[in-house]
């Protein structure tokens, strides 16, 4: 069963990255979008992971999509969050997710962290303390909250131009 979710999670890291060029969501592409987040809503439930991140939408497909969602998430004892306003950080270039929304999938207190880490950084910007070791410390907490290896958090920091 483990490795079953191991491959799994090695999987939508690939077609993920891939999927992220956004591209419009249709009937005939739906089902792949929504297994992402269907498959991420299992490996949180199974607490795999702490968080599962879906493709991006415009505001107006989110909201076409929305219910698919909340089906999936109850189906799966899980709840989705819908982020208008998507942390950016040094882990992924900020022009990846400029005006898009996302669903963010996660159980328990994980919301209040992710929530608690955009507001540690929206502190450290209004303090003009949102320098290289702010930026560090919101990227690293943030590849925390989806259960990145230290090794896969400097890759995503270094590969985005910063951490240099």
């Amino acid at each position: 069963m483990f490795k079953k979710l191991i491959a799994i999670i090695f999987a939508f890291s690939f077609t993920s990255a891939q999927a992220q060029n956004l591209e419009e969501f249709t009937v005939e592409n739906i089902h792949f979008h929504m297994g992402v987040i269907a498959a991420f809503a299992e490996v949180v439930n199974l607490e795999v992971k702490q968080v599962g991140l879906s493709e991006l939408f415009t505001e107006e497909e989110a909201t076409k999509w929305e219910p698919v969602v909340k089906h999936i998430a109850e189906r799966n004892g899980v709840e989705y969050y819908r982020e208008n306003d998507f942390l950016v950080t040094d882990l992924f270039p900020a022009s990846k997710t400029n005006g898009l929304t996302l669903f963010v999938i996660y159980k328990d207190d994980t919301l209040d962290k992710y929530l608690a880490l955009k507001k540690r950084k929206a502190e450290l910007i209004a303090s003009n303390k949102y320098d290289a070791a702010g930026r560090r410390e919101i990227a690293v907490g943030f590849g925390e909250i989806l259960d990145y290896s230290d090794e896969v958090i400097e890759r995503l920091i270094k590969s985005n131009g910063a951490g240099n």
